[in-house]
């Protein structure tokens, strides 16, 4: 701004000066038409100046908008392969997910969750929204703004967690299945485990859904015994085993007085090796003790041979308490059971609001909860739908009980926000 003053200031100078020299050596001339005519002169010089100096202003400037622009097509051409590096990285980690299930005979389960979840963080950073090819952003230039690509999961499709309710083929179940395992959608819901006759959340049971890739949700019913039959069980077990460590992490500061059940199914505790890898983990962070409570079938635990009681053995002495849920026969040892650190047994409605011959038991259901309080065990009722269930049910002092009358199974936040 001064140098544009000082320069201004010059042409009146040298306009003045015209006007008061060009009179006295041009006899005749009228000192104020000189003055007039330098003045119009140092109006043009003005003028001048300055359309030269904007001219001069702009393409300096568009010398400089070229070369960001340059930049930012070289960063996008750059953005845009490394996208294709992530789209070809996922597509090479299903195939190897494919062949390590197929070579191991769905063995290694351990290495297969690790590279889903792999998978998923690819997949993650492949849905971030890219500029389209030739387009920029708007600035002086007048370029367009770049848009993202089109996102087409809104339109059309059901809302997130609406139920798939078939009808189903066993193939086309089983390729849900698999798409499920492959795009990491294996999501962990909790239901509410309430003290009765209180209602207070202590413990939630954590199970497991499959989303499909439209957001619809397959219900356990549904796939469990295709996916027991292809050998696919386990590694549902183990995504959901580490998704409910995951969530005890995350909510340690604001739930620590609450605690998860997790069901292991049989073919889960005949993978001895994933079952050391896990206990093996557990022995680092036993501060998940007080806070995982491991759930067996009163099927299963009538089989368990002598190696998963000892892995189950090293489990107790870390302070792991362990469930008995679908029970089927009444005619239970419990002290038996509190010896393998038993520390709940659930029991459905049915059975103790059914006559005592329909129970199984020697006993009849009434005298149940005592014999569970000799073996220091609490009695949950499960599969409480009506609140006529539950005003019978306080009759027996049980302790805890579960239902949708308390509470359905819901997706976590973040896979609610996921969904």
């Amino acid at each position: 701004m001064l140098a544009h003053l000082l320069i201004l200031a010059s042409y009146a100078a040298a306009a003045a000066v015209a006007g008061f020299v060009v009179p006295r050596i041009l006899n005749g001339i009228d000192p104020l038409a000189c003055y007039l005519i330098a003045g119009a002169g140092f109006l043009a010089a003005g003028l001048l100046h300055e359309v030269l100096l904007r001219r001069f202003e702009q393409r300096e400037l568009a010398d400089h908008l070229d070369g960001a622009l340059d930049e930012i097509d070289e960063l996008r051409e750059l953005n845009h392969g490394l996208m294709q590096d992530l789209a070809n990285a996922r597509e090479e980690i299903t195939v190897l997910c494919d062949v390590v299930e197929d070579a191991t005979d769905g063995a290694n389960q351990t290495l297969v969750s690790e590279m889903k979840v792999l998978q998923q963080q690819l997949g993650r950073l492949e849905t971030v929204p890219q500029p389209r090819a030739g387009q920029r952003r708007r600035g002086r230039g007048g370029a367009e703004p770049a848009a993202a690509d089109a996102d087409t999961s809104g339109s059309g499709q059901p809302e997130a967690g609406q139920v798939f309710d078939g009808p189903f083929e066993e193939d086309e179940v089983l390729a849900i299945i698999r798409e499920a395992l492959r795009t990491n959608r294996i999501d962990l819901y909790l239901q509410p485990i309430v003290s009765l006759p209180q209602r207070r959340t202590h413990f939630y049971e954590a199970m497991s859904r499959l989303r499909t890739g439209d957001g619809r949700v397959l219900m356990p019913q549904h796939y469990l015994d295709i996916a027991v039959r292809k050998g696919l069980i386990a590694t549902i077990d183990n995504l959901l085993l580490m998704r409910c460590v995951q969530l005890i992490r995350r909510t340690q500061q604001r739930q620590k007085d609450v605690s998860f059940f997790v069901n292991i199914s049989p073919h889960t505790l005949s993978d001895t090796d994933f079952l050391r890898q896990f206990i093996d983990f557990l022995e680092s962070n036993q501060g998940l003790a007080d806070r995982l409570v491991f759930e067996f079938t009163q099927a299963d635990v009538a089989v368990f041979s002598d190696s998963v009681v000892n892995l189950l053995r090293r489990l107790a002495d870390l302070g792991f308490r362990f469930s008995m849920d679908h029970v089927e026969k009444l005619d239970l040892d419990f002290l038996a059971l509190a010896r393998r650190r038993f520390r709940f047994v659930k029991v459905p409605a049915r059975l103790l609001l059914g006559t005592p011959a329909d129970s199984g038991a020697r006993v009849h259901p009434r005298d149940l909860k005592a014999m569970s309080d000799r073996a220091e065990i609490d009695l949950v009722v499960d599969r409480l739908e009506s609140e006529h269930d539950v005003v019978e049910i306080l009759e027996y002092d049980v302790d805890f009980g579960q239902g949708y009358v308390f509470g359905e199974p819901r997706p976590t936040r973040d896979q609610a926000k996921a969904a």
